[in-house]
């Protein structure tokens, strides 16, 4: 059994949830916004080594709030050949992943509807938040954020449930979770979370509901 099956075997079975006493979190990146690809998928190809560089340092460190995108776009842009401005390419890079799933977003607004408070839990920089509550309209459909830059760690981390969970004040359990990324749903399982691996609107919407 390979370890996204076993993941959704142990899948924790339907509880009754109520919108005054539980939160729901949510992951953006393959759950709330789906573009058919990721933005740097374009220079995978050519500049594997530059993009490996960037994103397991300079973005984790904005990623986690201890830095600006901005101060390490110069170098990484000169790197893959690029002549537009920091500012472009951030515009650039943040148009190409607003892709909204809309179907999942009918469901969160019925959701609120109905009580419960919703917040987006994502590994993002400050200037992608922004753009994704601002400019993509994320922010008419949440009650706020827990990104990474704001809580100042990353998933699947242990210290980015924690923190959340602190924030939030309330009982682990009462926090319900989806995400499509393996490790951040389990992690968060030990976290005590009610945590879920998103795969589509209909299965969202029977565990939400909690229908079988």
């Amino acid at each position: 059994m390979s370890f996204l099956q076993a993941l959704l075997h142990r899948d924790p079975p339907p509880r009754e949830l109520d919108p005054a006493t539980h939160v729901l979190l949510l992951d953006v990146d393959g759950v709330l916004l789906t573009p058919p690809s990721a933005f740097h998928q374009q220079f995978s190809a050519t500049h594997r080594p530059a993009l490996q560089a960037f994103f397991n340092g300079p973005f984790e460190s904005a990623s986690t709030g201890k830095s600006d995108i901005r101060e390490h776009l110069p170098a990484f842009l000169n790197a893959l050949g690029r002549k537009e401005s920091p500012d472009e390419y951030l515009r650039a890079w943040c148009d190409h992943e607003n892709y909204p799933n809309e179907p999942l977003l009918a469901e969160v607004r019925r959701l609120r509807t109905a009580g419960w408070r919703v917040y987006l839990a994502t590994n993002q920089e400050a200037y992608r938040v922004s753009h994704m509550l601002d400019v993509g309209g994320l922010r008419d459909v949440v009650d706020g954020e827990y990104a990474s830059c704001s809580v100042g760690h990353r998933k699947p981390g242990a210290a980015y449930y924690k923190e959340v969970t602190r924030r939030l004040g309330l009982a682990p359990e009462h926090i319900v979770f989806w995400d499509d990324t393996p490790a951040n749903v389990q992690s968060a399982r030990k976290a005590g979370w009610q945590a879920h691996l998103y795969q589509d609107v209909p299965s969202f919407r029977r565990k939400m509901t909690c229908r079988p």
